[in-house]
């Protein structure tokens, strides 16, 4: 019905003039007189032909419209398919739409070959990054007991450049995680202890008790990609943490809470913490932010089939929960 009204009004002038001509030849009727029952009977043959003209010229504008409508959905494949124009003006928008569809194709064209550019770029820049970083590490490790207050800093300092240049590696890999996904059984505490390990001089260092409860649970995931959110959680924990706090892990049937005594959120900041480059107060407070962490997390747990929420109270710490709950792997 809506299309029949769209097709009427987009011919309505043609029908405005139909009944202005049928009014002027009745009126030229009757004014010579011409008997009554003639004018009727043209009137009549007259509305006969113009509903069976509008009725095919309907039919077609209607697959006209399915035609179009079907090719919206499938428009980047599709495209070569369009209807076959019905006049010079259909034809003009045809060419109009497949310029447009060509100067589509060749932005994505170049934008991908940038992209994958500037991607090789920062890849290589992270490798070859790495060595210097290493370097470093092995001489500040050759001083052993000889290492200054000065050097153990500059180990802390030298640690956070590797951590964000891993989630620089990370963030580049994520768009490309699926073909990079190795799904196992896996033994959580295991990947814990390894988070845990990693970030052992920053629990020392600010003086951070943990809390860890033994889980005894099997999750079915990638643990590379897993380890990197179990790091990124832990990071800004230890990051959001004062000196003498404290952080717990522990385990409720499926779901991990890794909580925190930390200066936690604020409640209008928590709806768009998983949100790309979102700081939020603390960012803005602190300048520790980049608005990347948790957006990394929340998309790797989504590509895991897993689920992540996260619950604060300003003052008073943070807890993010993880939902590893996963069908049985056969």
């Amino acid at each position: 019905m809506r299309l029949l009204l769209d097709y009427i009004r987009f011919h309505k002038k043609r029908v405005l003039l139909f009944f202005i001509c049928t009014l002027i030849f009745a009126l030229v009727f009757f004014l010579s007189n011409i008997p009554l029952d003639a004018v009727l009977y043209a009137g009549l043959l007259s509305l006969i032909a113009l509903g069976a003209t509008a009725g095919y010229d309907f039919f077609h504008y209607y697959r006209h419209h399915t035609a179009l409508e079907e090719l919206a959905e499938t428009i980047d494949a599709q495209i070569d398919f369009l209807p076959e124009p019905r006049n010079r003006i259909d034809e003009d928008y045809t060419r109009i739409i497949q310029e447009l569809h060509r100067q589509k194709r060749a932005f994505e064209s170049k934008a991908y070959i940038e992209k994958k550019e500037m991607s090789d770029y920062f890849t290589l820049w992270a490798h070859q990054i790495k060595t210097p970083i290493s370097a470093m590490g092995l001489i500040l490790q050759k001083k052993g007991a000889w290492a200054g207050e000065d050097d153990r800093e500059f180990a802390m300092e030298l640690f956070n450049v590797e951590e964000y240049v891993d989630k620089a590696m990370s963030y580049i890999r994520i768009s490309d995680i699926s073909s990079d996904l190795v799904f196992d059984e896996i033994e959580l505490d295991d990947l814990i202890r390894k988070s845990v390990k990693k970030y052992a001089n920053t629990f020392i260092r600010k003086r951070i008790s943990l809390d860890f409860q033994e889980t005894h649970y099997k999750v079915i995931t990638d643990e590379k990609w897993l380890l990197i959110v179990l790091g990124q959680i832990l990071s800004n924990s230890l990051k959001y943490t004062p000196e003498g706090g404290s952080i717990s892990i522990s385990m409720q049937g499926s779901l991990l809470n890794i909580s925190d005594t930390g200066i936690g959120i604020r409640p209008e900041d928590l709806p768009r913490l998983f949100e790309k480059g979102f700081t939020g107060e603390n960012g803005r407070k602190y300048s520790k932010s980049t608005g990347q962490g948790l957006y990394l997390c929340k998309t790797i747990m989504d590509k895991l089939a897993h689920g992540i929420r996260l619950d604060s109270e300003e003052g008073a710490g943070t807890t993010v929960t993880l939902d590893l709950f996963q069908e049985t792997l056969q």
